[in-house]
């Protein structure tokens, strides 16, 4: 049973946030509607320190911004890649989130401050989710290395990891997702299915985000699908979703192709949960047992191995 803060803010994305991503097509529009929400409704923790870094690799920079709670942890290094339908997202909506995963995680969590859609299209936002990540590798302090995202987001994270097994470039310690889109070419039944019991993403606002993104190039492609990709010698991977979202069949499908590859996949499938619920860490009981089980994920498989 929903606790009643998780109800209230499954009903608050249902009235307001849904309507609003779907409405309104003017993508200047859409990004002061969606700072104004975040302004609204999320809270950022009192002892949340943030410090904005530049990572550079062969010579290409990108802009992250460290997010940290509590004590400074010691144990590894989190990527961040956040969601927003390719097209919205940034520091102020998941700043809280970041933080609270990197402390659950004993982990220090960069947020990174990719290009948006559709100024910067396909594969922009992901040469510079590589180049963070391969900056992150060079790093002798950086320690065991963990890549996570939501939604779109989640689409970076696989994405990066196919990039990552079919060049060989070394493999992160651990992979979350959460609520990931996997697949452009768009076959789920949940996308119809699940049209009405989604709380927050309407199928025209996933599709107007994934037409931005995608500009033109085969939805086929692995970078673009990656339910579709190479995960040879991937390390584990945690995936959650709720069963009443568009993309549950994306989480679905994305778990069935690695572990096809021999890959270690969790997958924790929730019940009338909003997409990517985990934003309200720190405002329902739910959000905040999620997070903690992603930083007891982390921790375990970035552990030193017994002989």
């Amino acid at each position: 049973m929903l606790s009643r803060h998780q109800t209230f803010w499954n009903l608050y994305a249902r009235l307001v946030q849904k309507p609003a991503l779907a409405l309104i097509g003017y993508q200047p529009l859409a990004r002061k509607v969606a700072d104004l929400n975040a302004v609204l409704t999320l809270k950022a923790p009192a002892d949340l320190r943030l410090t904005d870094r530049t990572l550079t690799h062969a010579d290409q920079t990108v802009k992250v911004t460290l997010c940290q709670t509590g004590l400074e942890p010691a144990g590894g290094t989190m990527l961040y890649l956040h969601g927003g339908a390719f097209m919205i997202g940034n520091l102020r909506m998941y700043r809280h989130l970041v933080a609270r995963l990197g402390d659950a995680a004993g982990q220090r969590a960069y947020f990174l401050h990719y290009g948006l859609a559709p100024e910067h299209p396909y594969p922009i936002a992901l040469d510079q989710a590589t180049v963070a990540y391969q900056a992150l590798c060079a790093d002798p302090d950086a320690g065991p290395i963990s890549i996570a995202g939501d939604s779109a987001g989640g689409n970076l994270v696989f994405a990066l990891l196919h990039r990552i097994c079919s060049r060989d470039l070394p493999r992160p310690a651990a992979v979350v997702a959460l609520s990931p889109l996997t697949d452009m070419r768009m076959t789920g039944a949940s996308l119809r299915t699940n049209a009405k019991s989604d709380h927050l993403v309407a199928p025209s606002w996933a599709r107007r985000g994934k037409e931005s993104y995608r500009a033109g190039h085969d939805p086929a492609d692995p970078e673009l699908s990656p339910v579709l990709g190479d995960f040879t010698g991937a390390p584990p991977c945690l995936i959650h979703a709720d069963d009443t979202e568009i993309l549950l069949d994306d989480a679905r499908a994305i778990a069935d192709a690695l572990r096809a590859q021999g890959v270690s996949v969790e997958v924790n499938i929730s019940h009338g949960r909003t997409h990517v619920w985990h934003l309200n860490v720190g405002r329902s009981p739910e959000a905040d047992a999620s997070v903690a089980e992603i930083g007891q994920f982390i921790q375990r498989v970035t552990s030193p191995k017994s002989p």
